[in-house]
């Protein structure tokens, strides 16, 4: 009876052993599929972000991240005057020297013009081809860019230039000096203005260098409009 006893127990024993270790590789293999389901939903769940401007109007100009701007939509005080700035400047006799080594000959034709000379302009450009052709290509007195000092039109501001060598060549190389042709070819309906492949805008190496590699034009890249109200 002993002996009958003792195999009972044992046989007990074993099978409350193997129970154990049955419900420990369940709950392992329990946790393992918790992990990797919550992995995959965190992965799937990231979100995309979208770039938001920060824009500031200082005494009547507005920058948007950081970046004078004015277009349009966006006018200069009819008291900014303040000439071509250094940077432009010191940007430009770099890329006249880089290019002068390629036998390309660069000048600056058109630099800082002043409300009042942007005014005496496009009135006679109005005159000559009514308002609204001449919306296309010149700015009214307060929303040119060259106003702003950051803008020079190089070479023969002509669209004859077209096409030729020295515009191929700003259009390769601009960026690499800081500068973008700002109103660019197929952008015409975003910049407001016809292609202007002399009219540079000076931005700085790396913004003009994003801007180029993208393809897009500066209000693409600062997410604005170009419009006149009326």
């Amino acid at each position: 009876m002993k002996r009958i006893t003792i195999v009972f127990l044992s046989l007990l024993l074993l099978l409350s052993i193997s129970g154990c270790g049955k419900n420990k590789g369940s709950e392992s293999n329990s946790s393992d599929t918790s992990s990797s389901d919550s992995s995959s939903s965190v992965e799937s769940a990231v979100p995309v972000s979208e770039k938001i401007h920060s824009t500031e109007v200082i005494d009547g100009v507005t920058y948007i991240d950081g970046i004078l701007i004015v277009n349009k939509t966006y006018s200069l005080p009819k008291s900014y005057n303040y000439g071509l700035t250094d940077d432009t400047l010191k940007a430009f006799k770099k890329m006249k020297n880089a290019a002068s080594k390629d036998n390309i000959p660069l000048e600056i034709v058109s630099g800082f013009r002043s409300y009042e000379e942007q005014e005496v302009l496009y009135k006679e450009y109005t005159a000559e081809n009514g308002k609204k052709k001449a919306d296309t290509f010149s700015a009214r007195p307060g929303y040119s860019e060259h106003q702003s000092g950051l803008a020079i039109d190089v070479n023969y501001a002509d669209f004859s230039t077209v096409g030729s060598k020295d515009m191929k060549w700003l259009d390769k190389h601009c960026a690499e000096y800081g500068f973008i042709i700002r109103f660019p070819e197929g952008k015409e309906s975003i910049t407001g203005y016809d292609y202007e492949p002399w009219h540079l805008r000076y931005v700085g190496k790396d913004i003009a260098k994003e801007i180029k590699k993208q393809g897009i034009c500066l209000e693409e890249y600062l997410g604005i409009t170009s419009e006149y109200k009326d």
